[in-house]
């Protein structure tokens, strides 16, 4: 998602105009997965002391970009109102970089390609709960939001509805525990997923509860919002709720438009652990010096599950499969692969992306993650089609 501060022309290279005047070049730079490939961007003559722009969201060829209004000041890119927004078209003949009119949240936001080079960016906002008149003074309504859009066709500008989720089923299906239930919002969205097809489904998801379709594409009727829960959290991850954890760490959902599905995968980690090992019999611990303490290697499981486009309700959920790391193997050889034992300051100086197809529990690739491209243990990537979008 992080940006590279460098001037690599090559033939995706678009250039634009900042709204301080300033101009600006992107670039695309593919590579070969697990390695990630990266965007460049270039103002000629301006250092960049804030935030590096970022990847806000893609979908099939095009992209939404941010960058800091000024990017020598630091302390004024922490709001989003101080971000340029782009779309940026690399496949186009000349490649586009289109500034948007409106700032907005990054989590908010999500891009969708349409037909003739077309796009819309949809942002769905939480609106402020307010008391049911039906329910009583304890209760509110917390299920309202809006739903902003822009198409770049129709040249004019943002478009507002105010809409609410249509049957809200995760509270009955998968309950917050009691301990946050009433200082949780209803959905809170910390990422976007294009779903596309003729209506333009844009999946916003909140990592903990679920996820809130809406077809955005839609011109001749009310947009509808649908309420589709996750699974329920594997039991590893109770109590990452309850502390206010950040659920990117061990959940993520992404759609995958050429196999037909909505895919969603859980992560559980297990810390190392010291046991304390007796011997069975007394001579053997008289002769041995007594108890002695035992470091079991801690290690992660994956489940996946999926759901077939067109999304369905909760219902409709497939588990398909786990896999724990030490069930892979190799695939050049297969034989077992297991980490070795690293120190605290060899793991602080070495970032990976690890492939793994989890289907047949084999190990397929690692590739060393830049540092200047991450940001230590937040999730740093997006999945993206542009590469198969390029000539």
């Amino acid at each position: 998602m992080r940006c590279y501060i460098a001037d690599l022309p090559n033939a995706t290279t678009a250039t634009g105009v900042t709204a301080s005047g300033l101009p600006i070049h992107v670039t695309f730079r593919a590579a070969r997965p697990p390695a990630l490939s990266h965007l460049c961007v270039h103002c000629p003559g301006v250092s960049f002391s804030a935030p590096a722009p970022k990847v806000v969201a893609t979908h099939a060829g095009v992209l939404l970009l941010r960058v800091p209004i000024d990017p020598s000041d630091y302390l004024s890119c922490v709001k989003s109102q101080f971000w340029d927004y782009y779309v940026y078209t690399p496949a186009a003949s000349p490649p586009r970089l289109e500034l948007l009119p409106k700032r907005f949240n990054d989590s908010e936001a999500a891009i969708v390609s349409t037909a003739g080079g077309g796009y819309v960016v949809a942002a769905l906002k939480n609106r402020i709960p307010r008391r049911d008149p039906a329910g009583g003074r304890g209760a509110f309504i917390k299920t309202e939001f809006e739903l902003h859009r822009y198409r770049s066709s129709s040249g004019e500008g943002w478009v507002t509805d105010q809409i609410s989720v249509e049957e809200p089923v995760r509270d009955a299906l998968v309950p917050l525990p009691w301990a946050v239930a009433d200082v949780m919002p209803y959905h809170e969205s910390g990422k976007t997923v294009t779903i596309g097809g003729e209506r333009g489904t844009v999946a916003w998801v909140d990592l903990w509860r679920g996820v809130i379709l809406c077809d955005v594409l839609v011109d001749d009727e009310r947009p509808v919002l649908r309420d589709v829960p996750l699974p329920v959290p594997a039991r590893g991850n109770w109590g990452r709720l309850i502390r206010d954890g950040d659920p990117s760490y061990v959940r993520d959902v992404t759609a995958g438009r050429s196999k037909g599905s909505i895919k969603y995968v859980e992560m559980e980690f297990r810390p190392p652990t010291t046991t304390t090992v007796v011997p069975d019999s007394y001579l053997e611990w008289a002769r041995g010096g007594g108890s002695s303490k035992v470091i079991r290697e801690g290690g992660w499981k994956v489940t996946t599950w999926s759901m077939a486009i067109p999304v369905g309700s909760w219902e409709d959920w497939r588990r398909e499969c786990d896999v724990d790391v030490g069930d892979l193997t190799a695939v050049d050889d297969g034989t077992p692969w297991v980490s070795e034992p690293t120190s605290p300051c060899e793991v602080g100086n070495l970032e990976m992306v690890v492939a793994v197809d989890v289907r047949k529990k084999t190990l397929l690739g690692v590739a060393e993650l830049d540092r200047q491209k991450s940001f230590g243990l937040m999730p740093s990537y997006s999945s993206s089609e542009i590469s198969s979008y390029l000539k």
